[in-house]
């Protein structure tokens, strides 16, 4: 059954499912709802969890075998699936379906990264759809995040007007982990507080230098020690990769879609949905790297991905030093 996020706590205060299937690019969302449901599962006694990752060596055989045997705490266990993909394969799609079809005390729950919504009509997404519940996380529109903000101030114990709002959904630009950060700060600086403009504007400006925004905007306009000197003060105060990320990668992949399209820039920032105070920037970028470079620093996006979630080798924050130095340099041109 198909449901929007914000009923799964109804949802989970009422029973718990066999299977639960949260999917989409908002990684927010996903990770949201999987705590919900982690913590249900806690109050329903089942606290033994197992974590499979289904990448491309996968071993569908893993998921029947993590649970044949007993359970050492319980007598039911949460069985976590992360599909980067979205897509399990003919194997996955066998074995998901004989899954639910099976009666089993265990949970299941499957995290998607990708989504596309010709997965719903699939038999193995119908099979789980028919017994538990599916949450399509897609990203919040421009144009909603403003009430977004607002909901999520709400249930911080906030509340702020309109223009409160308006300005955070400018500055965060569709970014949710970032904006749910943000809440949570104000909400640690003004517990319980009806927000002004000028009370957010001035913590906005104190946390402006080491949030991953400035960090993009310093290496998309050439500023790489600048950007160095960030990346520092965003490690030192601990904040999550993946918005990092998320604010990194994002502007690379529309940089080099706007520098390949054969149409109007500005048409592709309408289409692409980007803001006005962002297109400067990546103007600038695309003037000084050009399509190519910007195409061979995508593949270097997924390696800063695998190192924040564990499955690659190496230092994430040095990794990502290296790319926001590429990102921000100028190329030696070849005298004439």
């Amino acid at each position: 059954m198909k449901i929007q996020p914000a009923r799964l706590i109804t949802e989970l205060e009422r029973r718990l499912h066999p299977v639960y299937l949260f999917a989409g690019p908002e990684r927010l969302i996903i990770e949201e709802a999987a705590d919900q449901v982690r913590r249900a599962c806690r109050a329903h006694q089942v606290t033994e969890r197992i974590r499979l990752s289904a990448d491309g060596r996968f071993d569908w055989g893993d998921l029947a075998r993590s649970t044949e045997t007993g359970s050492l705490f319980a007598s039911r266990r949460l069985v976590e699936v992360r599909l980067p993909t979205g897509k399990p394969g003919a194997e996955g799609a066998k074995l998901l379906r004989a899954w639910v079809e099976q009666e089993r005390d265990d949970v299941l729950m499957l995290l998607a990264d990708q989504w596309e919504m010709a997965q719903e009509k699939s038999a193995w997404f119908k099979a789980l759809d028919k017994v538990g519940l599916f949450i399509a996380a897609w990203a919040v529109k421009p144009g909603q995040l403003s009430r977004w903000i607002d909901q999520r101030l709400s249930s911080r114990g906030l509340s702020a007007d309109s223009t409160v709002c308006r300005f955070l959904a400018e500055r965060l630009e569709g970014n949710l982990l970032a904006a749910a950060q943000e809440v949570d700060r104000l909400a640690l600086l003004f517990p319980g507080a009806r927000l002004t403009l000028a009370q957010v504007r001035e913590a906005v400006a104190d946390n402006a230098r080491f949030d991953a925004f400035r960090l993009v905007e310093l290496s998309l306009t050439g500023q790489a020690g600048a950007a160095l000197r960030c990346i520092r003060g965003l490690r030192e105060t601990d904040t999550a990769a993946a918005a990092v990320i998320w604010a990194v990668g994002r502007e690379v992949e529309v940089a080099w879609q706007v520098a390949t399209r054969r149409q109007p820039a500005a048409q592709s920032y309408r289409e692409l949905q980007v803001w006005p105070s962002r297109q400067g920037p990546i103007e600038a970028c695309i003037h000084r790297l050009g399509a190519a470079r910007l195409e061979a620093l995508i593949p270097r996006l997924s390696q800063l991905d695998r190192l924040s979630k564990g499955q690659a080798e190496g230092d994430f924050w040095i990794e990502l030093e290296r790319l926001c130095v590429a990102l921000a340099q100028t190329p030696e041109r070849r005298a004439a």
